[in-house]
């Protein structure tokens, strides 16, 4: 009979359970809901302001197209710069500007130009963020 030492039990937390994984977790549920969220009040602050269902498309396609452009590029940056700083900077800019749009809407008669350039700067943010995110 051999006296084997029983393993000693495991005193760290898996990773999921770590400080940077609870932190990109939270953000990225935060993010995901600002950044949908964002359009569907978009679409409301054009209707409101008397724009109709082309105002709000023109609105959307201001926010995919600089994402469809700026994805590659975001995808380079992303490679050369630490990944944390160029999703911070993403994140920064997309709150920024939901915040200027916000404040548009709130101050009174907002420009259908004002809220494609607002939206415009969200879809750039999104292309800088999402391949910092997946890498």
């Amino acid at each position: 009979m051999t006296d084997a030492a029983a393993p000693a039990p495991r005193t760290t937390r898996p990773a999921p359970a770590g400080r940077n994984y609870r932190l990109l977790t939270a953000a990225s549920i935060i993010t995901a809901l600002g950044t949908h969220g964002a359009l569907i009040a978009a679409a409301f602050a054009v209707l409101q302001s008397g724009g109709d269902a082309g105002d709000v498309g023109l609105v959307a396609a201001a926010k995919t197209v600089p994402l469809v452009l700026f994805l590659l590029i975001g995808g380079a940056i992303a490679d050369r710069i630490p990944r944390h700083r160029v999703m911070v900077a993403a994140n920064t800019l997309n709150c920024v500007s939901q915040a200027l749009f916000a404040l548009l809407v709130l101050a009174g008669d907002p420009q259908l130009w004002q809220m494609m350039l607002l939206t415009a700067l969200c879809g750039t943010g999104q292309a800088f963020f999402g391949p910092a995110a997946e890498g």
